[in-house]
């Protein structure tokens, strides 16, 4: 078998045109393969920092009647869940929560994460230096402790291992250092540093058993599958909905319950299906270039069909002559390999650089060995879809047929049907991948002409959080955003200055139950329920919310005055059809001693969470004032350009209070076109495939109107020597790119009609049979098809009569 890798190494070294044709459309098919591989393999296979992933689950809620699909537990939900000892092994609950870290020349403000004891039990890791939390430190009032990430380690100590030990200042409050976690491990969201979440021993009790503010994951006993512990978990929850108490009664009016999903699959949440689609994708343009491939090779083996013809006449069995190709094809596949490596290397770079940064961060962009052994497997897999046909059709042909025709008309025309074949099969996969890329086109348009409700140009953002060791009373949280803004609108540029939490598109969207005087739900109704906002008075103004109704809140709607609301026009539509709420009254939660709080004014909805995804929840807005919380995001409006009003903010920040820092100061506009990165990456990188596609499928199309040419150059000479005008002659090699084309583009068709029905759910207000698209894709199609056909039937003109009818 040696000897002959040695003579098909030679056979490729003498035709280098051929051989490096071949090994670049390889390399790009293989290379792009892998290095889209790399990201499923890290989004959705083994996400960095999860020892055995298939045993980690995530915990969440759901409220059917209350459109809440997923959402995270209460603290009696994840002790329920915790002491479900015979299916899980560790449970633990995390709290999200920015932490500030002023121990350096800087303020700077940390990713933080509050966990529960067992948090880096349910991912199988351990801390590189130090230890975990101890169940002593996971309590209320214990002593306060942190673990920090490799890179919060390396960027504010240096690597300095004495940090073990030390007390940093967190949150104005000093914490000792007991851990340093590996490189990998940052879960969740890139975390800076962890702290013990420490529960109060009432959240435990019954009456906090729908209030929802904690994500909890579970790691399976071994041999639990994640389907048998969803079973468990929602199990846990139908006993709740059954045990007779008024939060079973309640459970089963707001159709609440609790699940388990595998944690890869929950943490790569929307992006899964993109990039299932973009691996697809990058298999298309592997499988063209194999089509594209063999039909060189079915093109080579004609060639020098002679040489074959003579080895079986002289006794070379099939196989034999089979080995030969094949050797041929391995040796093309493992140089595709090596280069496409390469291309991986440049391509999983690139993808990270262009990938959202929220879907991307904490991955690797180094060759790993899952990504080398899926290359080899996609080299020796390629390499027979290329070489196992050509080799076999040039194998099966007879030596006497072969030897009599010279090597090289016989077998012609099952040759080019071969090769027609071929470039049917690239051809409908090309205007796969074109459909798909003017599908998702027209999606991103029509998403980008949504009003999300506000005017987002000329607002510059900033958030921050304030620390309860020195913010701890209401009072002293709005004296602080007081100043800050009264600093703030003096600055020159900012014409409307306000604070709210959250803000759009920031990622975050609370929502709460609530009750309207004089109104009692009916059996089976789990009452009222709304998106909750906390804003200043500025801000209806600053981000251009219209007023619908009543009145805006004023400096006077502070603590100590009459509890009011503005509430949104979907919120009017859901709960006070055809009336006016101006005057009327509600609570939030369900406590009966809750204050009342009157609604004064009616805005216009505001979309905060998704441009296309809205599901047009309600929002009740609360004056800041009122209730003055921890972290808020500072909003300005600018006459002009907003980059001054950047500096503006940190120098009122910095004058209110010097110790805190600023979390992602960013315009308004930024944030909103942010939510749309996900569906333009993969608008783009689909555009880009389907323009390799376009291109190797017209090349293969070349090819075969070029061989046909060659094939019928005697027939072309006559046609020309008895008169035929040589426009005629274009014509017709022309008109047979073109009709082979069209019935391409027939296949094509209903391969686009099938496949587009996989991308119904990435698609905004685009039918996955858009007339417009296909139309479009049909024309790009058939116009390189009439470029592809030109050239060779420009040669097809300027052949010489008299030296075609000399030819045997």
């Amino acid at each position: 078998m040696l000897n002959e890798f040695r003579v098909a190494l030679r056979s490729l070294l003498k035709t280098p045109a051929f051989t490096l044709t071949a090994v670049a459309a390889l390399a790009l098919g293989i290379g792009a393969n892998t290095a889209v591989f790399g990201l499923v393999n890290q989004l959705l296979l083994n996400p960095p920092g999860m020892s055995e992933p298939e045993r980690v689950v995530a915990i969440r809620a759901k409220y059917d009647k209350l459109a809440l699909k997923s959402i995270g537990v209460s603290t009696p939900d994840f002790a329920d869940v915790r002491d479900a000892r015979e299916t899980f092994e560790a449970a633990a609950a995390v709290s999200t929560g920015d932490l500030n870290y002023t121990g350096g020349s800087t303020p700077e403000r940390l990713l933080g994460a509050a966990v529960s004891v067992r948090w880096f039990d349910v991912f199988g890791v351990k801390p590189a230096l130090g230890r975990a939390f101890t169940p002593e430190e996971d309590q209320e009032n214990a002593g306060p402790v942190a673990i920090l990430s490799h890179a919060a380690w390396q960027r504010l100590f240096g690597g300095d291992p004495s940090v073990v030990g030390r007390t940093i200042p967190l949150n104005q409050k000093p914490h000792k250092v007991v851990g340093v976690m590996g490189a990998e491990f940052r879960w969740p969201r890139q975390t800076d540093i962890w702290v013990p979440l420490g529960l109060p021993a009432k959240e435990y009790t019954v009456d906090y058993r729908f209030n929802e503010h904690l994500s909890a994951y579970a790691r399976t006993r071994p041999g639990i599958s994640a389907a048998q512990a969803d079973a468990v978990v929602r199990l846990l929850a139908e006993r709740l909905r059954n045990d007779g108490t008024g939060n079973g009664a309640f459970a089963r009016d707001a159709g609440w319950g609790m699940f388990a999903v595998p944690a890869r699959e929950f943490t790569a949440g929307d992006t899964r299906t993109p990039v299932l689609v973009l691996m697809g994708a990058v298999g298309f343009v592997l499988l063209i270039a194999c089509s594209n491939i063999a039909g060189l090779m079915v093109a080579r083996a004609a060639a020098r069909g002679r040489d074959t013809a003579v080895r079986a006449a002289l006794g070379a069995a099939r196989w034999q002559l089979l080995r030969h190709s094949l050797a041929e094809s391995l040796l093309l596949a493992g140089a595709g390999a090596v280069a496409g490596l390469a291309l991986a290397w440049v391509g999983m770079r690139t993808l990270l650089l262009l990938a959202p940064e929220r879907t991307t961060a904490g991955l690797s962009a180094g060759l790993d060995l899952p990504m080398l052994a899926f290359t080899v497997l996609v080299a020796v897999g390629a390499s027979l879809l290329f070489g196992l046909a050509p080799a076999w059709h040039a194998s099966g042909r007879a030596p006497v047929d072969a030897l009599k025709a010279g090597g090289r008309s016989s077998g012609g025309s099952t040759r080019q049907t071969l090769r027609s074949l071929l470039v049917v099969s690239e051809t409908a996969l090309a205007l796969v991948l074109l459909v798909g890329a003017g599908l998702f086109l027209r999606s991103l348009a029509n998403m980008q002409e949504i009003h999300p409700g506000f005017d987002a140009q000329g607002v510059m953002t900033a958030g921050l959080s304030l620390p309860d060791a020195v913010y701890k009373e209401p009072a002293q949280r709005a004296n602080f955003y007081r100043t800050v803004l009264e600093r703030l609108a003096s600055a020159p540029g900012a014409t409307v200055v306000a604070a709210a939490v959250p803000l759009p598109f920031t990622g975050n969207n609370p929502s709460a139950s609530f009750n309207i005087e004089g109104r009692q739900p009916g059996p089976g109704d789990p009452g009222p329920h709304a998106d909750v906002r906390y804003v200043t008075p500025g801000y209806f103004g600053a981000l251009k919310v219209p007023l619908k109704a009543g009145r805006l809140f004023t400096e006077q709607d502070r603590e100590g005055a009459l509890r009011v609301v503005v509430v949104d026009e979907n919120l009017v539509r859901q709960y006070w059809p055809g009336e006016s709420p101006l005057g009327k009254r509600l609570r939030r939660g369900t406590s009966a001693a809750a204050a009342w709080w009157t609604v004064v004014g009616v805005v216009g909805h505001v979309k905060h969470a998704s441009l296309a995804a809205d599901v047009g929840k309600g929002a009740i807005y609360y004056p800041l004032f009122q209730q003055p919380m921890s972290s808020a995001w500072i909003v300005a409006r600018s006459a002009g350009d907003t980059a001054p009003l950047a500096s503006a903010i940190r120098a009122a920040v910095r004058e209110a209070d010097p110790a805190q820092p600023l979390q992602r100061l960013s315009s308004l506009d930024e944030l909103v076109a942010s939510s749309l990165d996900a569906p333009r990456f993969v608008m783009r990188l689909l555009a880009f495939f389907a323009a390799v596609a376009l291109f190797m499928a017209a090349l293969g199309l070349f090819g075969v109107i070029s061989y046909s040419v060659t094939q019928r150059t005697q027939e072309l000479g006559v046609r020309m020597a008895l008169g035929a005008p040589r426009t005629s002659v274009l014509r017709m090699v022309v008109g047979q790119g073109f009709r082979l084309a069209a019935s391409d583009v027939a296949v094509g068709v209903l391969a686009a009609l099938a496949a587009s029905r996989l991308l119904a759910s990435q698609l905004y207000q685009v039918t996955v049979f858009d007339p417009p698209t296909f139309a479009a894709t049909v024309g790009i199609l058939l116009g390189a098809a009439l470029l592809a056909s030109y050239f060779p039937a420009r040669r097809a003109t300027r052949v010489d009569p008299l030296l075609a009818l000399r030819q045997e």
